[in-house]
Formats: structure tokens, C-alpha cells, sequence
């Protein structure tokens, strides 16, 4: 009969791990590394801040208006312009506020650019 003897694993060793020097400025700085990254990316979040040029940021503030019964796009236009031309107002009203024609109810909500 043949007799086999079983060593216990090297993996099972009771020698707890010891890091270097080395080792642990390694392990510190890649704990402080994630952890900046982490921060720059929540404020970067909750700072609101875009990826692109300042040119895609809109900076014309806008009014949020409800139409009077009888009125329409082009009497808004009218009364914002003046005595000015009334019809680029008028396709800046219907892309700002999706519209797919110039023609808006009583009632509805449109949002009215402000110049200043």
C-alpha cells in the first residue's frame, strides 16, 4: 500500500501579508487618486458643468407667458418688437416653444424671450 502525505497550502499560512514602504505610498496614492477622481466627478455633476464650447450654452433668458384669448404669435411679436419686423420674432417663438405652426390657443403656455 502507498502512503500520500498532504502539506497544507502555502496559501493557507498563518504569516500575515506585510507591505513595503514602497507598497504603501503605492496603496496611498492609488486611494487618494480614486478618491479624487470621485470628488471632481460629483462636482463636476452638481456644478452643472458641459462638455463643449460656451457658444452651445444659451444665455437669452426666456418668460413663460399664458395667450390671452384673441391673441396670437404675431400679436406677442407686435407688442414685444414694437415697430420693428416682427416676422424673425415670430420663428424664434415657434423654435424655442416647438410649435409647428405660428397659430397658439388661449390658454397655452409659451415661453417668450427677454432681451435686456
Amino acid at each position: 500500500m502507498m502512503t500520500i502525505a498532504i502539506h497544507p497550502s502555502p496559501l493557507n499560512s498563518q504569516s500575515p501579508v506585510r507591505l513595503t514602504p514602497r507598497g504603501r505610498a503605492l496603496a496611498r496614492l492609488a486611494v487618494v487618486t480614486s478618491l479624487s477622481v470621485l470628488l471632481l466627478a460629483g462636482f463636476s455633476l452638481f456644478s452643472g458643468a458641459t462638455a463643449g464650447s460656451k457658444d452651445s450654452l444659451s444665455t437669452t433668458p426666456y418668460v413663460k407667458i399664458t395667450v390671452k384669448p384673441g391673441e396670437s404669435l404675431w400679436s406677442i411679436a407686435a407688442n414685444l418688437s414694437g415697430s420693428g419686423d416682427r416676422r424673425d420674432l415670430v420663428d424664434e417663438l415657434i423654435e424655442v416653444n416647438r410649435l409647428k405652426s405660428p397659430e397658439v390657443i388661449a390658454g397655452q403656455k409659451i415661453y417668450i424671450p427677454t432681451r435686456g
